[in-house]
């Protein structure tokens, strides 16, 4: 049985960054602006630190950061500041998610 926190996250991110650094610090915050955006109520982000936790860097295979990696509904990784959310949108499959038809 699925806790009811769970069941509202039907997007799992899972956003490694490298401390307080700029570009990761960009990251979580488009990240988390397009979620909002798009996905709201329905989404889950675990920051995860590779300065403190480089281990689950290792092995989701993160060499590179900042870098989200979308679980659920279908895997996807991008590597970046997540800075052009057209293109963002388009990567995680997420265009027009909340559109009406």
């Amino acid at each position: 049985m699925m806790v009811p926190d769970m069941i509202s996250c039907e997007y799992r991110f899972r956003l490694f960054v490298a401390g307080d650094e700029p570009n990761s610090r960009l990251a979580e915050k488009n990240l988390r602006a397009l979620c909002l955006a798009h996905l709201a109520n329905r989404h889950c982000i675990e920051v995860v630190d590779v300065l403190r936790d480089f281990e689950a860097a290792l092995q989701a295979q993160i060499m590179v950061v900042p870098a989200v990696v979308m679980s659920a509904p279908r895997p996807v990784t991008l590597f970046g500041a997540l800075t052009d959310e057209s293109i963002v949108l388009a990567a995680l499959g997420l265009k027009g998610v909340n559109q009406e038809a």
